[in-house]
């Protein structure tokens, strides 16, 4: 979202930046979005094998003919990495 860092998420001063109730994230989800506690939607069902192969993405099945998929909440971010 707006304002966020992509590395470690929602900064500490949320005075600048959006909070949304939902993400969605192209191709693969982006770091920050551990710390993101909302519904969150993936859409990269376009990956070609051999890309998620190449950088090491562990993506989700997409069932039937959908183009996206509800991701479950990701684990917090630990106090070390935030």
């Amino acid at each position: 979202p707006a304002g966020w860092d992509v590395e470690n998420g929602k900064p500490k001063d949320e005075s600048y930046c959006l909070d949304p109730e939902m993400l969605v994230s192209l191709t693969a989800p982006k770091p920050f979005a551990r710390a993101y506690s909302g519904v969150h939607y993936l859409a990269g069902r376009f990956i070609p094998s051999r890309m998620q192969f190449n950088f090491k993405l562990q993506l989700p099945e997409f069932p039937g003919t959908k183009n996206f998929v509800e991701l479950p909440p990701a684990a917090p971010l630990s106090e070390e990495a935030a």
